[in-house]
C-alpha cells in the first residue's frame, strides 16, 4: 500500500526534493556571498550590535539594507507561503483526485481498510512535505541570522514577517493547511475546487485566528507616573494595550484621555501651557499614570507554541472529518 501510494504522488515528491536541493544550494550561495558583502564593507561589527550603536556610516548601512532587502523578502514570503502551497498542491488533490476518477472504487475493494489505505496515503504525501518546509524554514533562520540587526531581525521576533517563519509555527501552519486541503477535497469530490476552497479558506483563517493567540499568553503590565520620561516600549516585546490610568488604578476610555490632555495644553486664561504646567495638569485631570500590557520578546516561543496547538489542533479535528467523509464514500 505504501508503495502505491509512493507512486501515485511520485511528482509531488520529486517537486519536493527538487525544492529542498535547490533552495539549499542558494540559499548556501547567497549567505556567503552577503557575509562576504558585509565583510567588504566593514560592516562585520554591526551584526551583533544595536542600530544606534553601529559606527559604520549610515550610507553604508543603508547600502547593504537596500541590496539585500529583496533577497531576504523574497525568502521569508517562501517560508509564508510553502505551507499554503503544501495545502493547495499536496493535501487538495491527495483524495480528491482518487475519488473524481474513481480510482478510489478499486482501493476499496481490496483486502486493505479503508482506513490503512488513508493513513498510509496521508503519511506518504505529509512527512516529506513538512521535512522540506523544516530544512528550508532552518536554513532561511540559518542565513538571516547570519545578517543579525542588518537584516530582518531589526525588526523583532513579533515582526509579522518574522514570526510567519520562527520556530514551529510554519509546521502548525503547514498541518493545518495540508488537513483542510484534504478534508475539502473529500467533501466536494473535486480536485479544482478543493485546491481553490482550499487556499481561499486557509487565507482566511490564518488572518482571522492572527490575533487569538496573542490572548492566550499571559502579558506584562508596566506603569510609570505620569510626566516621566520613561520609555514604556523599551525591550521590544508585543504591545498589547496602551493607555492611561486614574488615580485608582483603573483605566481611562481614550476619549477623556484626549479631551483631558487637550484641556491640560492651556491654562484657565486660555494662554498656551508651560511644559511643567501641562506635566502639572495631568494628575490633577486625573490622568495618573501610563500603562502598557505586552508580551515580552523572551516569551515569542511560548506565543509560538500556543500558534501551533491552535493550528495543529484544527488539523487534528479537520482529518477526523476526512476519515469519517472516507468511510461514507461508494
Amino acid at each position: 500500500m505504501i508503495w502505491a501510494s509512493w507512486r501515485r504522488q511520485r511528482a509531488q515528491l520529486i517537486t519536493l526534493l527538487g525544492m529542498v536541493v535547490i533552495g539549499a544550494g542558494v540559499i548556501t550561495l547567497l549567505r556567503s556571498n552577503m557575509i562576504d558583502a558585509i565583510n567588504s564593507s566593514q560592516l562585520a561589527h554591526c551584526v551583533t550590535q544595536a542600530i544606534d550603536e553601529c559606527s559604520a556610516p549610515a550610507e553604508v548601512q543603508k547600502a547593504f539594507r537596500t541590496e539585500w532587502a529583496t533577497p531576504f523578502q523574497t525568502a521569508q514570503i517562501l517560508i509564508i507561503g510553502l505551507p499554503a502551497l503544501i495545502g493547495v498542491f499536496i493535501g487538495a488533490p491527495l483524495f480528491a483526485r482518487e475519488l473524481e476518477q474513481g480510482t478510489h472504487v478499486l482501493a476499496f475493494t481490496q483486502s486493505v481498510s479503508r482506513t490503512r489505505w488513508m493513513v498510509s496515503k496521508l503519511v506518504v504525501a505529509l512527512v516529506p512535505a513538512l521535512i522540506v518546509l523544516i530544512v528550508l524554514q532552518y536554513l532561511v533562520w540559518w542565513w538571516l541570522t547570519a545578517a543579525g540587526a542588518l537584516g530582518p531581525r531589526l525588526n523583532g521576533s513579533f515582526n509579522p514577517v518574522n514570526f510567519g517563519i520562527d520556530h514551529v509555527s510554519p509546521v502548525g501552519y503547514a498541518l493545518f493547511a495540508f488537513a483542510l486541503g484534504t478534508f475539502v477535497g473529500v467533501v466536494s469530490r473535486r480536485t479544482l475546487v478543493a485546491m481553490t476552497v482550499g487556499l481561499g479558506a486557509f487565507v482566511v483563517v490564518r488572518f482571522a485566528l492572527s490575533g487569538l493567540v496573542n490572548d492566550l499568553v499571559p502579558a506584562q503590565r508596566r506603569e510609570v507616573p505620569a510626566g516621566s520620561d520613561v520609555d514604556l516600549r523599551q525591550g521590544g516585546g508585543l504591545e498589547l494595550e496602551f493607555g492611561w490610568l486614574n488615580a485608582s488604578g483603573q483605566p481611562i476610555p481614550h476619549d477623556k484621555v484626549s479631551a483631558l490632555i487637550q484641556a491640560c495644553k492651556s491654562t484657565p486664561s486660555g494662554t498656551p501651557n508651560t511644559q511643567e504646567g501641562f506635566l502639572a495638569c495631568l494628575p490633577q485631570s486625573g490622568l495618573a499614570k501610563k500603562y502598557t500590557s505586552f508580551i515580552p520578546e523572551s516569551q515569542a516561543w511560548q506565543v509560538h507554541l500556543v500558534d501551533a496547538a491552535i493550528f495543529g489542533g484544527l488539523a487534528v479535528l479537520l482529518l477526523v472529518g476526512t476519515a469519517w467523509a472516507l468511510r461514507r464514500q461508494s
